[in-house]
This record gives C-alpha cells, structure tokens and sequence, in this order.
C-alpha cells in the first residue's frame, strides 16, 4: 500500500493507494478540507486522488469522479450525523450503538467494482450529486470529529 499526503492550506489528507481501491483517512483533516467549501474542495482532492493513483498503479481508477465525491460525503455527514446524535442523546446504550459504527467511518475505502462491496450504491448516487450537495450543511465543524473512536492507520 502507498501512502500519499495532500496538503492544502490549513492541513494534510492522508489517503492509502493500492490495487483497485484508494483509502482516504477520515480525521479532522478531512473535515478541515470540507469546511465551508466542500464542492470546491472535494473536486480538487478527488482530481488529485485520480492522478495520484493513475500515477501508482499506471492506469485509471475505475471509479468516476462523482461517485468518489458521493462516497466521500456519504462517510463523512454519516459519521458527522451520528456525533450529533451521539451528543443529543446521552445515553450509554445509544453510545454503546453507536461506537462501532463510529470506528469503522475512520477510513473511507473506496474500491472499484469487486473491490467495495458498496461501489454499485455510490455509482447510483453519483448522478445526483448536485443535489446531495444541496442538502448537505455548509460548515461542519473538526472539532467535533475530535474524540471520537478509533485512528488513523499507521
């Protein structure tokens, strides 16, 4: 697995590259990146992850750009949703439920067709991408992605 840093101004996204699948780190960073300009942003790191990965694996990533970009939202506002639950409803059982679902959102695995198990949801998304945008808040706040469970890989 090779793994890559974009830096943007203000932070580093981790993303992890092998055969078939790209893996992007989940952190604070990430969120960073997203804050008050996700179109804009998503689009440059979705084009850099393209590149990237045709430059390491010497060919295309069979995903399309909008299907990356879904994906990528899909798991952030999924993990960023279950934080506000989470923080409005404390109660240790609604915690205990949530815990798993929060550590497993640490790294987006996004993989092509026989690689992710999901490509076919994030392929039938992508087309209403605009949409998805729309209804998306504008600012999420890294701060609040701190302390939650589990870490990066290594």
């Amino acid at each position: 697995m090779n793994k890559k840093e974009y830096r943007f101004e203000g932070g580093i996204v981790e993303v992890l590259f092998q055969e078939g699948s790209v893996h992007i780190v989940n952190d604070t960073q990430l969120w960073a990146l997203l804050e008050g300009k996700i179109k804009e942003n998503t689009t440059t790191l979705v084009a850099w992850i393209v590149e990237q990965y045709r430059q390491l694996q010497g060919r295309d990533l069979a995903i399309t750009g909008d299907s990356l970009a879904v994906e990528i939202w899909g798991h952030v506002y999924f993990e960023y949703y279950l934080l506000i639950l989470k923080e409005l409803v404390r109660l240790q059982l609604v915690a205990d439920l949530l815990e798993p679902l929060l550590a497993k959102s640490d790294v987006i695995d996004c993989g092509e067709t026989g690689y992710d198990n999901n490509r076919k949801l994030w392929d039938m998304l992508a087309p209403h991408k605009d949409f998805i945008l729309g209804m998306l808040p504008g600012k999420i706040d890294p701060a609040q992605k701190e302390g939650s469970t589990g870490s990066p890989p290594a």
